[in-house]
């Protein structure tokens, strides 16, 4: 039987250590990917990425379903994120080689074409672009859900998504022609 997160949520809360468990192994993947998208270290992503979990854990009883657990969820990945740079003193986000982003009927060798082009692309963007494009176009998060996750005001939201998408245009309408 698939259970919802509220359910899982509510099992948490209830004591149920299977449930964290299976909350954990459905959104681990996503998490790691996200955190290993915006900072550097392969290392230092599992290590970001268990102390979000481990966050998760010792707020969950704070959590309302006021707003999506993934929303939730991806605000405290946002701010553990954010707490890496500050402690490491470092802007920089990173430069992946893999984005989830494709159909499953484009060829491997396409996805591998397609996800090189995609790291350098995103690599020009400025880290405030590149989070936005990594939250909204390869998460799926709505522009408001990224407001309340990152704390930013809508219309910045909304004009990054605008300018990113406009700017990503470009980037990859130059690399089809290099």
């Amino acid at each position: 039987m698939e259970y919802s997160d509220w359910e899982l949520v509510r099992e948490i809360k209830n004591g149920n250590e299977d449930a964290m468990e299976l909350l954990v192994r459905r959104y681990y993947p996503q998490v790691f990917r996200y955190v290993l998208q915006i900072i550097e270290s392969e290392q230092d992503s599992y290590d970001v990425t268990q102390d979000i979990f481990l966050s998760v854990i010792q707020n969950i009883r704070g959590y309302l379903p006021l707003k999506k657990f993934g929303s939730w969820l991806f605000t405290i990945a946002h701010n553990k994120c954010m707490d890496y740079f500050k402690t490491n003193h470092s802007d920089r986000f990173v430069d992946i080689t893999e984005i989830e982003i494709h159909d499953t009927e484009t060829p491997f060798d396409k996805q591998i074409i397609d996800s090189i082009v995609m790291d350098e692309v995103l690599g020009k963007l400025t880290p405030p672009q590149r989070e936005v494009v990594i939250l909204h176009f390869i998460h799926r998060f709505t522009a408001k859900q990224i407001s309340s996750m990152t704390q930013t005001p809508l219309p910045t939201i909304k004009s990054r998504i605008a300018v990113s998408r406009k700017r990503l245009k470009e980037l990859l309408e130059e690399n089809r022609y290099e």
